[in-house]
C-alpha cells in the first residue's frame, strides 16, 4: 500500500484530487489489519505515555524549521501558489498529519520493535516511503525535504515512542511551508 496507493495517483491525475481519501483509507485499513492482528495501541504511539516529552523533544525542530521558513521567505522563495482553504487546514492538522504520522512512524516503529529489530534501516525504509507518498506532487525538491524530515521525525519518534510530537511538528510545518509556497 505504501508504494501502490502512490502510484495509482501518479500514474492516474485525475485521481489526485482524492489523495487525502486514499490516505484516510489506508490509515484505517492499516490500524484495522494492526488490531486485528494483536497491536496495541501503545505498541503504534498513540498512548499518553511520554506525551508532553514528545511535544517538549520536538520544539527544536519546530523553532528551527519555523526560522527556515522564515528566510527562504525572506529570500523570495515562491514555488507555489497555495490555493487551500479552511477547511484543508482543518482536515490537514487533525487527520492527515496524524495519519501520516501514525503510517510512517507509528506503523514502522511497530515493526522495527516486533520483526526487523534494526533501527537505522527501519529509518530509511520509512523516509523513504515518506518521501515516496509525495511523489504524486511531481516536485523533487518536495520528496528530498520529505526524507529528510522523515529520518528527522523517526528518530524523534523513537526516543519517546509517542506520535504527539511529531504530529504537532509535522503539522506547524506542513501548513506554514504549503500556504507560503515553499513546497506542494
Amino acid at each position: 500500500m505504501f508504494i501502490f496507493f502512490p502510484l495509482i495517483i501518479l500514474f492516474n491525475p485525475e485521481l489526485f484530487k482524492y489523495k487525502f481519501f486514499f490516505l484516510t483509507i489506508m490509515g484505517i485499513l492499516i490500524y484495522s489489519f494492526l488490531l486485528i492482528t494483536g497491536a496495541k495501541n501503545i505498541e503504534l504511539g498513540i498512548t499518553k505515555k511520554n506525551f508532553l516529552l514528545s511535544i517538549k523533544r520536538n520544539m527544536p525542530i519546530i523553532i528551527f524549521g519555523i526560522l527556515i521558513i522564515i528566510i527562504l521567505k525572506l529570500l523570495g522563495v515562491n514555488r507555489f501558489i497555495s490555493n487551500e482553504n479552511k477547511f484543508f487546514v482543518l482536515f490537514y492538522i487533525f487527520i492527515s498529519c496524524p495519519i501520516q504520522e501514525f503510517l510512517y512512524r507509528g506503523v514502522f516503529g511497530y515493526f522495527d520493535l516486533k520483526i526487523i529489530n534494526n533501527n537505522t534501516l527501519v529509518t530509511l525504509i520509512s523516509s523513504f516511503c515518506y518521501s515516496f507518498v509525495h511523489i504524486i506532487y511531481k516536485d523533487l525538491f518536495t520528496c528530498l525535504i520529505t526524507f529528510v524530515i522523515g529520518i528527522i521525525w523517526y528518530h524523534l519518534y523513537r526516543k519517546d515512542s509517542n506520535l504527539a510530537g511529531v504530529s504537532l511538528c509535522h503539522s506547524i510545518l506542513g501548513i506554514l511551508t504549503i500556504f507560503l509556497g515553499i513546497i506542494d
